[in-house]
């Protein structure tokens, strides 16, 4: 049976919002990662996300390309190990990672391994806002303190008059 146009065209869609997520997810990593550090924390913030050692999104990064298509790789590996329960997480990624050398879209690859564009979407929009907030965070701690608006100095409280006292009332 073969696959129907809504099907192709949903693969399409996805395949769109995987390539644009990606793309966010690099711009946004790369804001973060413009230190040692950052570089770190985003991969950190990945590998937490997909329960993977922080050395795996690295690798992944140098292998395939940038943060956002390393994390597609995770999202479509785990996704692979839902519907196969006897492939582990190194062995589902590497089919990932080759087929993604062999310079199929993940569109191709999904279809090729039995896997749904859609859940691997919401994976890589979570991993995503994680990383958005590790962006956020460092760029804040970047900002100089210099350029906040100084409070202007507090105004000592002029002291309060004493009441006049009160004139007693004759006859009492």
């Amino acid at each position: 049976m073969g696959a129907s146009a809504d099907d192709v065209n949903d693969n399409q869609k996805h395949e769109r919002q995987l390539q644009a997520d990606a793309k966010q997810l690099d711009a946004d990593a790369a804001r973060a990662s413009s230190t040692p550090d950052g570089q770190r924390r985003v991969a950190e913030r990945i590998a937490k996300e997909f329960k993977v050692q922080t050395s795996v999104v690295t690798d992944l990064r140098n292998r395939i390309g940038g943060y956002g298509q390393a994390t597609i790789a995770l999202a479509l590996s785990q996704e692979l190990m839902k519907t196969n329960k006897t492939l582990s997480q190194p062995a589902a990624l590497e089919q990932v990672v080759a087929l993604r050398q062999a310079r199929k879209g993940w569109g191709v690859i999904a279809k090729e391994l039995g896997v749904k564009l859609g859940h691997v979407v919401s994976e890589v929009k979570k991993a995503e806002k994680a990383t958005d907030h590790v962006a956020g965070k460092l760029d804040k701690a970047d900002k100089d303190k210099v350029a906040k608006a100084e409070k202007p100095e507090k105004i000592e409280k002029l002291e309060k008059m004493e009441k006049p006292a009160k004139p007693e009332k004759p006859g009492r």
